[in-house]
């Protein structure tokens, strides 16, 4: 961000009287260059053919990935888009990344945050969509607040995906401390229910469109007790675009048509949400395409995240971490979202 000088307001006071003095057509001229100088026009794509492998787990349930492999933003951009095989959640997937199985990954950035900082060579590139995580409780529980789920068993369908990991900074922020206090289950998804309707756990933390599905099949069992899609939650990116610096350095310029392929995938989808779930209904055959919709509605906006801001909310999630010990306390949060990510429309 630039700073102005307290001299700054005279200046442009005396400007635009010249300016006025002179005429419309110079303000204009000043104006339209003073705008792309604070503006520059994005880096274009360079329209080579590419053949890409990306690790993404559970690409097919995002909105943003099917909108860009569907809908031909991927092929706008000349890219020919593989998903890695065998990646179960976002810790799968770095660690193929860091092993070099592809150069290219989306997980969510409460994963990839660990391992940037214990040395894995990537930079991320772009916040691609929110992550949609619900806590759901068993109504016969008796929990309508979030310290009344210490002590208790909380299931999860995968202990390594982020749910938990968000859920435990939402709590340690009221002084609860999740992490250790409450009784983690690990529980395939198709035994969630049984296992509630036996009192046998008394809550769940899942993402969409496993929690959603929880909600609608099973509405006299669950009720959503917090999520991710409310409040200041609802304007931040989860899953996060990163890229190996080995490919960065030999191209560039590929990472630039990626992020920009999922960056006009991203703005239809948040306004096509209709389609987009028509498209993630097909990957799930206990999702109709009618409960796609209304899960897609009551999802947060699907922003992309770039530049400045993404390094803003990058920093903000090290600051979480660190409140629950997951990054050192000695180190500067902002100095290290400097460090993780780069903007490549702008290089």
């Amino acid at each position: 961000m630039t700073t102005r000088g307290p001299s700054s307001v005279p200046r442009r006071a005396l400007l635009s009287a010249a300016l006025l003095a002179v005429g419309g057509t110079a303000t204009t001229v000043l104006f339209e260059h003073s705008r792309h100088e604070r503006h520059p026009a994005h880096k274009p794509p360079d329209g080579v053919y590419r053949k890409l492998v990306v690790g993404w787990a559970a690409a097919e349930h995002c909105p943003v990935y099917v909108a860009a492999a569907q809908k031909g933003f991927f092929d706008h951009y000349n890219l020919d888009i593989d998903i890695a095989p065998a990646t179960n959640d976002g810790h799968d997937t770095l660690e193929a990344l860091q092993h070099r199985e592809f150069d290219y990954a989306v997980a969510p950035a409460l994963t990839w945050l660990p391992y940037l900082h214990a040395g894995l060579a990537a930079h991320l590139v772009m916040g691609v969509q929110p992550g949609y995580f619900r806590l759901l409780v068993r109504r016969s529980s008796g929990i309508t607040r979030l310290d009344q789920l210490m002590d208790r068993n909380v299931a999860m369908p995968d202990m390594n995906a982020a749910d938990k990991l968000f859920f435990a900074i939402m709590m340690r922020r009221k002084g609860l401390d999740a992490l250790t206090r409450i009784n983690w289950v690990d529980l395939p998804f198709t035994e969630i229910a049984d296992s509630a309707r036996a009192q046998r756990i008394d809550a769940v933390v899942a993402h969409d469109p496993y929690a959603w599905l929880l909600l609608q099949t099973a509405p006299d069992l669950f009720v959503e007790l917090a999520s991710s899609n409310t409040g200041h939650y609802a304007e931040r990116t989860s899953l996060v675009l990163g890229v190996a610096d080995s490919a960065l350095q030999a191209d560039p310029d590929a990472a630039t048509s990626l992020v920009l392929a999922l960056n006009t995938a991203a703005r239809w989808a948040n306004t096509h949400r209709d389609d987009a779930a028509t498209l993630i209904a097909g990957s799930m055959p206990e999702l109709s395409p009618a409960s796609a919709r209304a899960m897609l509605h009551n999802a947060p906006a699907i922003h992309p995240v770039l530049g400045q801001s993404l390094r803003d909310q990058i920093a903000q999630y090290c600051d979480e971490l660190q409140l629950v010990g997951l990054l050192p306390d000695a180190e500067n949060t902002t100095l290290l979202a400097q460090s993780y990510t780069r903007n490549v429309l702008r290089e």
